[in-house]
């Protein structure tokens, strides 16, 4: 049975496996001729073939190889790119991927096999392969005569230490290669094998230089080592003119060590033992005056910066175990804001002064380190979002061949660092953005050109940082938004006033009322009034706002603006009575002091509030929370202007006391669901400050 932990590392390589092959099948059909595209795309499906025969999953491994002779058809150049190939290789993807859900929900693969997609995707696959693979070339066949040149090969090779935990072995990488030519020569390399007391038997420390023989190309010992590659040093010479008469000339040119330890007839210690006793390089320098102790001394430095730079590596972190850290260290910025205030009121309890200069200054240590340790942590769940881009060419290139239009996707500022869980869910709503500019926005091949546009269409994905929040884009240069047809749609569907009159901007909102589509036919894509108000909702969930821009016959641009993370929000404290809420600040538009005539009832009950000649609700919060508050009278209270779903609205408080960076605690995980309320945080006195949600506020108020 194999080892769950190795199935578990599978998985998660194979998922990036996949997402690597999908992005390069897709890229494959733009770049034809890149060969090193091919050979990036060949490797993933060597990976995934090797890792799913070590983890044991055999019919993952059979439907890899299929795919894997049709890329080595097209590597070889047997086989031409076609429209066809590709579409054949991206429905294999999609029965990996299937393979891999079957996987995380623990079904068996068996299943895999009766379902019609699988077979459809191995006959179209196996419509492009060569013959199935022919059986390795034995040792003995390899010496046959065949009259093409035999060349030898020095291939020396080092991986990682913790290959055997992978279900590696690289004895079997030798027995393969054997299996391609004849093996003159193995030694092992133990430079780096540790003492007896620090010797680990689950630890490979050997590296290998293996003298080979073959008529075989580079590229089919290069495979040989493909599933390795990316675990290790491997470096493939061509030795052929250091041999004559099989003797390796360069032995004349090594040093005596060096034989003994390459014949392993002496330990690698034994011979730096012998030459420890001489004295280092720098110092003989030195002594003999060349160079001074600084020189070498900087030297050295410099050495060793470079090596531990290249010994540099990562880890894979569970976001779970981000999360309870973020937590942790917000609880101790709480906690060193809580130590600030006490240490300020013991002062003037028993000094009469709040000031102390020993004390202010190890706070304010406290405080800036756990900051700084804050800030690292948000760092750590940053991650490019290029990954997410990269998917949706996929999206494109499927949706566009469906309805017969050429539409190229491209994108920039995919280096732009997100958080994890904000990426996360943001996929379904770009999704949706994109399948609308292919279908309602492209215009078909015939109808571009009959405008002077090329007959494809481009789709601009920009991602970028301002201001504390990401920003991303998606714009099209299609035919821009038809504002008529959506106004009379919202007019026939009774949502708003059939003698209304809107500004474009108005308009584009109206794109985000449920049930309002301008299609003319319902198809698998479009036309059923599903999608742009999820996508909005879906949005403000993650505290962010999409706004519309378009120009008719020019295109349309989507924009987003969401906060670099959901662990953090930059808020705004506000008093009602004796509670302390936060407002987010993405929603604040300004704040004000109404006028007497400001403020007017609507039919004795809900009431307006009138901002330089715009009407809009006003929502007393003390109301709505029933907080027990002395400033009933909107003139004597200051009145928030948030922006939300439907518009904007006013919100009455007694006061605003600041802004505030919070850390945001769940109330769902930790007590129970609060209408109106997102979330909360503590605040430096060691109080629980509720953050309002705006856009659910509003629903309450409003009854929408």
């Amino acid at each position: 049975m194999v080892n769950p932990k190795i199935v578990e590392l599978f998985i998660v390589e194979a998922e990036e496996l996949i997402a690597e092959l999908e992005d390069g099948i897709v890229s494959l059909e733009e770049r034809p001729n890149d060969d090193e595209l091919i050979n990036t795309i060949f490797r993933a499906a060597h990976t995934i073939k090797g890792s799913a025969g070590i983890s044991g999953f055999a019919e993952m491994v059979d439907f890899a190889h299929v795919l894997e002779n049709t890329l080595e058809a097209v590597r070889n150049g047997s086989k031409q790119v076609s429209p066809d190939i590709i579409s054949a290789c991206l429905q294999s993807v999609d029965v990996l991927k299937t393979m891999m859900n079957m996987l995380q929900s623990g079904r068996s693969l068996t299943e895999v096999a009766v379902m019609p997609e699988t077979l459809a995707a191995l006959t179209a696959l196996k419509t492009f392969s060569k013959a199935e693979s022919h059986p390795p070339v034995s040792s003995d066949a390899s010496k046959a005569t065949t009259g093409k040149k035999r060349r030898i090969w020095q291939i020396q090779f080092r991986l990682n230490e913790d290959i055997f935990m992978n279900g590696q072995d690289p004895a079997m990488l030798i027995v393969e290669l054997s299996d391609f030519g004849k093996i003159i020569e193995v030694h092992a390399d133990c430079s780096a094998l540790p003492s007896f007391e620090n010797f680990n038997p689950l630890k490979l420390y050997t590296g290998f230089n293996v003298i080979f023989e073959s008529e075989q190309p580079r590229s089919t010992i290069e495979n040989v080592f493909l599933f390795v590659s990316d675990t290790g040093e491997i470096d493939i010479q061509d030795v052929t003119h250091q041999f004559k008469d099989g003797v390796n000339l360069n032995d004349a040119d090594k040093k005596l060590g060096e034989l003994l330890v390459e014949t392993a007839s002496i330990p690698p210690y034994a011979v730096q033992k012998a030459l420890a006793a001489q004295k280092p390089v720098g110092q003989l320098l030195v002594e003999q005056g060349v160079v001074r102790q600084e020189t070498v001394d900087s030297a050295l430095a410099r050495q060793k910066t470079a090596q531990e730079m290249k010994n540099n590596s990562s880890i894979r972190v569970d976001t779970d175990k981000l999360d309870r850290l973020m937590n942790l260290v917000g609880e101790l910025v709480t906690g060193v804001a809580q130590v600030t205030q006490l240490s300020h009121t013991l002062f003037a309890e028993k000094f009469g002064t709040t000031e102390n200069d020993e004390m202010g200054a190890a706070v304010e240590f406290l405080d800036q380190v756990s900051r700084d340790l804050q800030e690292q942590v948000m760092l750590v769940r940053m991650v490019p979002v290029e990954a997410t881009f990269t998917r949706f060419k996929r999206v494109v290139r499927d949706l566009a061949r469906e309805l017969k239009k050429e539409v190229h996707l491209k994108m920039s500022g995919t280096e732009t660092e997100l958080d994890k869980n904000v990426i996360e869910k943001l996929v379904d709503p770009l999704k949706h953005l994109i399948r609308n500019s292919v279908d309602h926005g492209i215009e078909a091949p015939k109808e571009r050109i009959a405008k002077g546009k090329p007959a494809a269409g481009t789709i601009n994905l920009n991602a970028k940082q301002r201001e504390g929040s990401i920003v991303i884009e998606i714009e099209d240069d299609g035919k821009g938004i038809d504002t008529a047809a959506i106004l009379n749609k919202a007019k026939e569907q009774g949502s708003i006033p059939e003698s209304a009159e809107l500004s474009d901007k108005d308009i584009f909102n109206l794109l985000f009322l449920p049930g309002l589509s301008t299609a003319k036919a319902v198809t698998d894509v479009s036309g059923r009034g599903v999608g742009m108000d999820v996508v909005k909702r879906n949005i403000e969930s993650l505290r962010g706002s999409i706004d519309v821009e378009s120009m008719p016959g020019k295109g349309s641009k989507f924009i987003i603006r969401l906060p670099l993370t959901l662990a953090i929000v930059e808020g705004m404290n506000v008093r009602v009575g004796e509670e302390v809420l936060t407002i987010p600040l993405l929603s604040i538009v300004e704040q004000m002091r109404p006028g007497e005539n400001d403020v007017k009832s609507v039919e004795g009950k809900k009431e307006l509030i009138n901002v330089r000649g715009q009407v809009m609700p006003l929502i007393r919060l003390h109301e709505l929370f029933s907080f027990h508050t002395d400033n009933t009278d909107p003139c004597d209270s200051l009145v928030m202007i948030l922006e939300s779903e439907q518009g904007k609205y006013g919100l009455m408080v007694d006061d605003v006391l600041g802004q505030q960076q919070a850390v945001i605690k769940s109330l769902d995980k930790n007590f129970t669901k609060i209408d109106g309320v997102s979330g909360a945080t503590i605040l430096g006195d060691g109080r629980v400050s509720l953050i309002l949600d705006p856009h659910k506020i509003e629903q309450m108020a409003l009854h929408l």
